[in-house]
């Protein structure tokens, strides 16, 4: 069976610009090894993120989001949740894992981390995320 995991913005961007663990992660989703769902609020965080933190040009953002197509599947979520208190955008992770039936969310959000599981899905850092794949192999 393929794991189906949502992951967090933080851990994209990680990939991008600092390759390591996270990129890792996102290869995994390249080969087909596991399957990497988004929806339209992950991937506008991304794209603001990456024009308004690290200023990118337009031209670069759209560029990476294209790439990000390439190995993600789009899902609409259709239950909203109000779970992150101390984060409350955190929650479109939340409900984006709960319309694809992900097995793990994988962040590097503290807020994220400490709820450490969320309707039977597990939330991990990429680092034990990792370690928990290669176990299984």
């Amino acid at each position: 069976m393929t794991l189906r995991i949502v992951i967090d913005t933080n851990v994209y961007i990680s990939a991008i610009f600092w390759g390591g663990k996270p990129r890792q992660i996102i290869d995994m989703g390249r080969d087909g090894n596991i399957f990497i769902f988004t929806s339209m609020d992950i991937e506008k965080e991304i794209g603001d993120r990456l024009s308004e933190k690290f200023h990118l040009a337009e031209d670069d953002v759209m560029r990476i989001m294209l790439d990000f197509g390439t190995f993600t599947i789009p899902i609409q979520p259709t239950r909203k949740i109000s779970f992150i208190k101390d984060d409350p955008d955190d929650d479109k992770f939340l409900e984006c894992g709960i319309a694809c039936h992900a097995n793990y969310i994988v962040s590097g959000d503290s807020h994220l981390q400490r709820a450490k599981e969320f309707e039977g899905i597990k939330i991990l850092n990429p680092s034990n995320f990792l370690k928990i794949i290669r176990s299984e192999e």
